[in-house]
Formats: structure tokens, sequence, C-alpha cells
């Protein structure tokens, strides 16, 4: 038992198919939703395209996932495979599609997979209740609040509105009490 566990409880594992069907469907999840997110660059709805770009969209999918996985472990296994699937499928479709990009993104939003491991890890707690569960919380809420303002301009509209949106997931989706299934 983790000294962490008692902010929120792991949930008992699943059985071993189970695990093994959830991450290995986590990788075309991901791989759908890069494609789409490329898709949406080239589309005629510039307000999709811009969102996929930025990383606070990106961010709440990891929240998402984190949430609804079952232990931090299972949480950091599920984030990896889902954007180890969407960077290729990007990717790979702005080959296809004849896209501008960069090798200076590629490698960015690489970084941002391989780290995603961990955040997911230490995520899995802001949805638990307590002191250090309400920090992370808050804390990422401001990563998602300033995130692209650090890597790309200044606060827009969609930066709030994200933001708000990863407020309402970790403040409004908290475990249950300690000792209680989710």
């Amino acid at each position: 038992m983790s000294r962490l566990d008692r902010f929120r409880d792991p949930l008992p594992a699943p059985a071993p198919g189970r695990r093994l069907f959830c991450l290995v469907l986590m990788f075309p999840a991901g791989a759908a939703v890069g494609l789409l997110a490329k898709w949406a660059d080239f589309s005629s709805i510039q307000l999709l395209g811009d969102l996929f770009s930025e990383l606070p969209i990106w961010i709440l999918m990891g929240l998402l996932i984190s949430r609804f996985s079952g232990s931090p472990g299972r949480a950091a296994v599920y984030a990896f495979a889902f954007f180890l699937g969407m960077i290729p499928a990007y990717y790979l479709a702005a080959e296809w599609l004849g896209g501008v990009w960069g090798m200076a993104y590629v490698y960015g939003w690489t970084v941002v997979a391989c780290l995603s491991p961990f955040a997911a890890y230490v995520v899995w707690y802001a949805f638990g209740r307590g002191w250090l569960p309400n920090l992370l919380s808050a804390l990422v809420v401001a990563v998602a609040m300033f995130s692209d303002t650090l890597v790309f301009r200044r606060l827009n509209i969609r930066d709030f509105v994200l933001a708000g949106l990863c407020a309402a997931l970790v403040f409004g989706c908290k475990a249950k009490k300690h000792g209680k299934a989710e």
C-alpha cells in the first residue's frame, strides 16, 4: 500500500485480459484522435484546427484517461499508449495530406508523449480527497491555463474554456471518501 493511497484508493486490478484490452484500445483511440486533429487542420472549421493544436486539449484528454483508470499505474500506461498512437498518426497524416510541419514540433510532442505516463500517474491522485489532491488539481488547472502562453502565444478565450473544463473535471469528479469504492 502506497502512502498516497490515503488520498485515493486504487481499484482492484481487473482481469489481465481486460487490462490488455484497455491498453490495446488506447493506441488506436490515440491514433484516431491524432487523425481527427490533423483533419481539423485542413477542415473549413478553423476553431477545431486551432483547438487541437493547443496543449490544453491534450491535457484534458490525459485527465480523462487518468480519471477513469483504476490506479495510477494503469493511468500512466494507458496515457502513454494513447499519446504513442496519437503522435505518429498525426504526423503521418500531415505527411500524407501535404501539411506543413517541422521536426521541432515532432520533438516537442514526442517529449509530451514521453512525459505523459509520469503526469498521468501523479494526476491520478488529483481526483482524490485531501490537501494533496486539491493542490494537484490547482496545478493541473494552472498548467492547462498557461502552458500555451509559455510555448506559443498570449492567453485567449480557448485557454480559459479549456482550463475551466479541466477545473470542472478535477474538482467536480473527486473520488468517494477513503475506504469506499469509486
